[in-house]
């Protein structure tokens, strides 16, 4: 009777649920679930989540630039079982392999324009060079659960390196979707600084005297006039017309088509296809793909008639690519409920710079008072050891007192003035003398002693001054990343 009264409640609570709202509310809750977990990037580190997951992975296994390779199956499996239970993440990896300004360095079968990846248990990786420069602000990134709770992810990767704006992004999420095309590393360096240097002044036309426009790895022209380039990066949104690079000359009674750089969204495997039909039909003679190491696009086509390429290959050449620059901040949550919380974001190109630098003398702010933190406490130690050397006999008497600490603080010159003003400190630097050996203590050179005191002093008040001008640091660390920079590949 009971289970049966308990039966009628329940279907009545199922009866009563509005199946609209239920959808919605469901669908909604999947939607903003990927968009976390799984679609956009966040503009700060320029990673989805998988990507992200997969470069922490490689960091746990050790895998630097100076180390061996590590199976890409291991990195995965790791990734999947540590940090990211949604399946493996192997094109994760591959994309970061592929980028044009790769975070890992791949070794082994990784595909190209017109094929796969060879499968994860056939290739290696590791961190690249420029993947350093993605984790060198790791002490003081935000660190939240795993799903499972026993290890600690990034929320995101403390990044000096632009990740967001070089290397391309696209993504498809429950009514939204993503496509951010790649730019030259050189231009958008040169456009942080100005921007950095302008301030609020700085304008979408100061930044078109830097960023020429999307870069492409397999080169290409941009056909689009300066003013449609402006509006993309003005609004966020809009397209772009590319064409492929290509020269047309005669070639007997015939004419030859060389193709030498694909533009953006060209399929060279479709176009090929095509051509086989025009072989067929006998209005081109062959088709023969001639890429090899050195050149990476070679593309002939031997055409009966000029004619024929004007109406009906040429338009196959060129090629439209629409864009949206959405992106997601993820920061650490402030609530029970949740690790993380996800803004989206619907910028144009200046707002996500600004907002990458504003970030950036926040890291930067971060990493420089923990360096001060780690200069001051050496400086302390160095002071203490060499009042330590200069006072040798008080350190002998505290060995044969009761209370060695409490001897030491009252009784080195040094320790005993730092005592009056921080006395918890004092007491700290005595227990760490007393840990010292005598033996130790007797054979530290003073004169040495007192250069490192020099040059600790010198790196505190450098320290200061980058904190009073933190502008400056994010300027000094754009500059490192020259050592990356290479030819803009796409014509404009």
């Amino acid at each position: 009777m009971v289970k049966k009264k308990v039966e009628e409640e329940i279907v009545e609570q199922i009866s009563n649920v509005n199946i609209n709202d239920l959808l919605s509310k469901n669908i909604y809750d999947y939607g903003i679930d990927i968009l976390e977990d799984r679609v956009l990037a966040d503009f700060r580190d320029g990673f989805k989540p998988a990507q992200r997951r997969i470069l922490w992975t490689a960091r746990d296994l050790k895998a630097y630039p100076d180390s061996k390779t590590v199976k890409s199956a291991r990195i995965t499996g790791d990734c999947m079982g540590k940090y990211h239970p949604h399946s493996s993440a192997y094109g994760s990896l591959v994309n970061l392999v592929n980028s044009d300004y790769p975070v890992l360095q791949g070794q082994g079968n990784f595909g190209d324009i017109n094929n796969g990846p060879a499968a994860e248990r056939y290739t290696e990786a590791r961190i690249s060079e420029i993947g350093m420069k993605c984790l060198e602000c790791m002490p003081v990134a935000d660190l939240v659960p795993n799903y499972g709770g026993d290890l600690m992810e990034p929320v995101v990767i403390p990044s000096r390196f632009p990740n967001f704006f070089v290397n391309d992004c696209a993504g498809i999420a429950v009514g939204l979707k993503c496509d951010i095309p790649a730019h030259n590393l050189e231009e958008i360096v040169e456009a942080f600084k100005m921007i950095i240097k302008k301030g609020p002044a700085a304008t979408v036309n100061d930044l078109l005297k830097y960023i020429k426009g999307p870069d492409y790895a397999y080169g290409g022209k941009l056909l689009s006039t300066t003013a449609e380039i402006a509006e993309l990066y003005k609004n966020g949104e809009g397209s772009l017309k590319y064409e492929c690079e290509y020269t047309l000359v005669p070639e007997g009674n015939k004419w030859l088509l060389t193709i030498t750089g694909y533009c953006p969204n060209f399929a060279p495997e479709s176009f090929i296809n095509k051509m086989l039909e025009f072989v067929k039909t006998g209005d081109i003679v062959y088709v023969n793909d001639c890429a090899n190491k050195s050149e990476k696009v070679k593309l002939e086509v031997l055409i009966k008639n000029k004619d024929f390429f004007e109406s009906k290959i040429h338009k196959l050449l060129i090629k439209t690519c629409n864009y949206r620059f959405y992106a997601i901040q993820r920061n650490k949550s402030t609530t029970l409920d949740k690790d993380v919380q996800v803004d989206i974001l619907v910028p144009n190109m200046l707002e996500l710079m600004t907002s990458w630098i504003e970030w950036r003398k926040e890291i930067e702010t971060k990493m420089t008072k923990r360096e001060l933190e780690l200069t001051i406490d050496k400086e302390y130690r160095l002071k203490t050891k060499e009042s330590a050397v200069q006072n040798l006999s008080v350190i002998k008497d505290a060995l044969e007192d009761n209370n060695p600490v409490n001897y030491i603080v009252t009784n080195l010159p040094y320790l005993k003035t730092l005592h009056t003003t921080n006395s918890k400190l004092a007491k700290e630097l005595a227990e760490y003398l007393m840990d010292q050996k005598l033996t130790s203590i007797r054979k530290l050179d003073l004169n040495k002693l007192q250069k490192e005191l020099v040059e600790c002093q010198k790196k505190t008040a450098s320290l200061n001054a980058d904190l009073a001008d933190i502008s400056k640091v994010v300027l000094r660390e754009l500059d490192k990343l020259k050592v990356f920079y290479k030819a803009r590949t796409l014509k404009v």
